[in-house]
């Protein structure tokens, strides 16, 4: 029996909920994303100070690089093993407390970014970096199910968006406040690091109001009385109707509680097959895209100049809550997929020619933003949010761990071998980026159910028979 939620439309405590997910923990997580970045040479020389007064130790340029390589690494290593304990705890704490885990993670990281440099300690600059990786995991793997679970069927593709909007809000205003006028200078770098906490504060206040999933309070609990009372809190009082209060009580309050299946569960069986197929390509896809590609940003008016396309990236973001909201998912991913591959293609010919033409670079530019357009129309939002909408309750939370698996380790590649590929290929380097996304395109035309407006069950069944299932 499918658990759904009555079509209220939107009511002013769904859209606290969501106020708390997307600045209170959405937005942090973004911000250590790029916090990093802007201040690397700065904090590569303190790093070096403080070898150099605890150890007599000084490093080469290449050792100073295998150092700081290690640094962002391990963040996207710690993501990893995140996204796996997030379905883990998610299935035997629920979502809420699994939120709360993972904001508290969070917090953690900021006392020990705020107190290195006084402490001339890189080993707490690690240890936050590690505890951001973990936050970073759990968060996308527990928050969209969480969102999904709480919305009604027309509202999931607008709260699905929220973890994303709010991530690439906080990647920006990590950009902004890393500028050397601010919190970006060989002085203040660490408070850069770690303002994210106060944001992050956000979720300890509104956590004891914070419902936990209905559908898994009926599911996983058995508990059809505080599932009731949840709906009731989040979508109105007269939300619930006879015939709703008596589905949920018949059908799940003399149910068999449901055991979540582990990740070797799904895939072993079949019928998961294509599902997670698609999950973890459109992770990986949207990670190999190019979007998270770092090229040197040691000057202040290139620091300025990320920050404006960051502005771009989060306006065309904020178009999502309209977008989701009212287009089907199948064609705005097939669009954007198409999209970001001719405009990374359009990219890489420009580059090569740049030299020979005057307002090449201005060509240049307008395919950086017509990518950042194309990205956040589908490849960017939809693979964050639409493994809740394809999977059961009983399998999502190792589903969409091993999705959000396909996103790490397509950041991870990106992060040890596009420096590679730019120095051996040059202008080519984006070439590999625009061949993913048009294989994503046709893997998506082929396969990837329509899910919008579409029961879990009856898209779950669509893509049950593995690739020969008829998806149209």
């Amino acid at each position: 029996m499918d658990f759904q939620l009555p079509e209220t439309g939107w009511t002013p405590n769904l859209v606290l909920f969501g106020f708390v997910i997307c600045f209170g923990s959405a937005v942090p997580l973004g911000m250590q994303v790029s916090v990093i970045n802007a201040p690397a040479e700065q904090i590569q020389q303190w790093c070096r100070k403080v070898l150099t007064a605890r150890f007599g130790a000084t490093l080469s340029t290449e050792e100073m690089e295998i150092l700081w390589a290690s640094v962002v690494t391990s963040t996207l290593l710690m993501g990893m093993v995140g996204c796996f304990c997030g379905g883990i705890l998610s299935s035997k704490l629920g979502r809420k407390k699994s939120f709360l885990i993972s904001s508290t993670l969070l917090l953690f990281a900021a006392p020990c970014f705020l107190f290195c440099r006084m402490a001339w300690s890189i080993e707490l600059l690690y240890l936050g970096r590690l505890s951001v990786g973990l936050a970073l995991g759990l968060s996308l793997s527990v928050i969209p199910m969480y969102l999904a679970e709480v919305s009604p069927l027309k509202l999931r593709g607008a709260m699905g968006v929220l973890l994303p909007l709010g991530i690439t809000a906080g990647v920006v205003l990590g950009q902004v406040v890393t500028l050397d006028q601010l919190l970006g200078d060989k002085d203040l770098w660490h408070f850069g690091l770690g303002i994210g906490g106060l944001l992050n504060f956000i979720c300890f206040v509104a956590y004891w109001w914070m419902p936990e999933s209905p559908e898994y309070l009926c599911s996983f609990k058995n508990n059809p009385e505080e599932a009731l009372k949840v709906i009731r809190k989040l979508l109105g009082q007269n939300s619930v109707d006879g015939a709703l209060e008596k589905q949920i009580r018949t059908g799940f309050g003399i149910a068999q509680k449901s055991k979540g299946l582990s990740v070797r569960d799904i895939l072993t069986d079949g019928k998961y097959r294509l599902p997670l197929a698609l999950l973890f390509l459109m992770n990986a896809g949207c990670g190999l895209s190019g979007i998270n590609v770092r090229i040197g940003i040691n000057s202040n008016d290139a620091k300025l100049f990320s920050v404006g396309f960051g502005c771009i990236n989060l306006a065309a973001s904020s178009c999502g809550l309209f977008l989701m909201d009212r287009f089907n998912r199948r064609p705005m991913m097939l669009i954007s997929c198409i999209a970001c591959g001719v405009t990374l293609l359009l990219n890489t010919t420009v580059i090569y020619f740049i030299n020979e033409v005057s307002w090449l670079p201005m060509v240049s530019v307008g395919a950086i933003v017509l990518f950042l357009l194309s990205y956040q129309t589908g490849v960017g939002q939809i693979p964050f949010f639409i493994g809740a909408e394809m999977f059961e309750i009983e399998a999502r939370s190792s589903a969409l761990a091993l999705g959000t698996f396909g996103n790490w380790l397509a950041n991870l590649i990106i992060v040890m071998l596009f420096p590679i590929v730019q120095h051996l290929w040059g202008a080519f380097a984006f070439l590999p980026s625009s061949i993913v996304c048009f294989a994503l395109a046709i893997f998506v035309y082929f396969y990837l159910p329509e899910t919008r407006g579409r029961i879990v069950s009856d898209t779950a069944l669509l893509i049950s028979k593995g690739f020969k299932s008829h998806i149209r």
